[in-house]
């Protein structure tokens, strides 16, 4: 038997959904390794005055692992749905560089005003990766004017039970 529409509509949702996740955080990456890498770009954008040894020891660490996680991003744009995890482990990579934002804010290292793109950007892309994941459970209880299935009830995908 035929996967029904619905079905096939959503898988396709999803991959498209993932697609644009993916390659959205993959740009956003690469765009992240310039001020890693370019310490007047990070004058620039964060307002730091002293790039000395430090600085750029911390940096290629970060630029390493920034250009490894663009690949990872790539590599799962290629494979949708079999690598949809990437887009869950990509969440939490988000948190983590938003607590180490938070972090240098609070402690005066970098002003808000100069962080306040960046968090709307990774609120952005959250929403993304979070959707792009969660889809086939959105799709089936919180897509408005259709018929909600029960948690725990029977659907397309299970057998009859008798």
């Amino acid at each position: 038997m035929a996967p029904d529409r619905e079905v096939v509509h959503g898988r396709r949702v999803r991959v498209r959904l993932l697609r644009i996740a993916f390659l959205a955080g993959a740009v956003t990456d690469a765009f992240a390794l310039v001020p890693m890498l370019f310490p007047p770009v990070a004058r620039f954008l964060w307002g730091f005055d002293d790039p000395g040894g430090p600085y750029r020891f911390a940096m290629g660490y970060g630029a390493s692992l920034m250009a490894a996680w663009t690949g990872l991003l790539v590599w799962a744009y290629r494979r949708p749905v079999e690598r949809a995890f990437v887009a869950a482990l990509t969440v939490f990579v988000i948190y983590g560089l938003a607590a180490t934002e938070i972090a240098a804010v609070v402690s005066g290292v970098v002003p808000v005003w100069r962080m306040a793109p960046t968090w709307a950007l990774q609120a952005i892309l959250l929403g993304l990766f979070a959707t792009a994941y969660h889809w086939p459970t959105l799709e089936r209880y919180g897509t408005p004017g259709r018929a909600r299935r029960p948690v725990g009830g029977r659907d397309s995908r299970s057998p009859a039970v008798e």
